[in-house]
């Protein structure tokens, strides 16, 4: 007697939902974009071209190749950061696997699904302006240094996070941005670094 076929698995439809959020700074922002300057730097060196003198540093320059603009000149954070610190809060909780969470939720700034930077504003809504902070970092082998970046004392994002519920609830999503902005953080000196000097946490505001 022929064996019984096994009866085909069942597959439950993707199931998306979208919510947006306002996330509110905890803590100072700083932000280091890879300035076009040292990309050019890196090149000619992988190209082993004739490495030309350094002329007398800039430090207002090097704070304003450190900001992210978007197309319309306003300061931001790429939204890969943000993802990023959803992504790697998982390790907080039993039941999610960030293998898993890089499929099931997406972040986009609000009003620009795709865009790669998100615009940084401040509590009343207004567009941020970054300040000029000087900091003494190592650079390569033990060597000090000074950088000059772009700070945010008071700042906020508004950005929409769209998941899959079958991967994850919101509830689990909420548990998420708490976590990620108390223990994770964005950008330079976050919680999660070994600098951990505990800039960018964020908190998401409820209506």
């Amino acid at each position: 007697m022929a064996a019984d076929k096994a009866e085909p698995k069942s597959v439950s439809a993707l199931t998306k939902r979208k919510i947006e959020v306002l996330l509110r700074g905890q803590s100072m922002l700083v932000t280091h974009c890879f300035s076009e300057k040292v990309k050019k730097e890196i090149l000619d060196k992988q190209m082993k071209k004739t490495k030309e003198a350094k002329g007398a540093r800039d430090p207002r320059a090097d704070f304003l190749a450190a900001r992210y603009l978007n197309a319309a000149g306003l300061e931001c954070v790429p939204i890969t950061a943000l993802k990023k610190a959803l992504v790697n809060a998982a390790v907080a909780f039993d039941d999610l696997k960030k293998t898993e969470l890089r499929q099931a939720l997406f972040v986009d700034p609000v009003g620009a699904p795709g865009a790669m930077l998100v615009p940084i504003e401040t509590h009343d809504g207004a567009p941020a302006v970054g300040v000029m902070r000087e900091d003494p970092v190592t650079i390569g082998m033990g060597k000090r240094g000074l950088t000059y970046r772009p700070s945010y004392e008071q700042w906020q994002v508004r950005v929409t996070i769209t998941f899959n519920e079958r991967l994850v609830s919101e509830e689990q999503l909420l548990a998420l941005i708490e976590q990620a902005g108390w223990g994770v953080g964005i950008c330079e000196g976050r919680p999660e670094k070994t600098s951990a000097l505990g800039w960018g946490r964020f908190e998401r505001v409820v209506a």
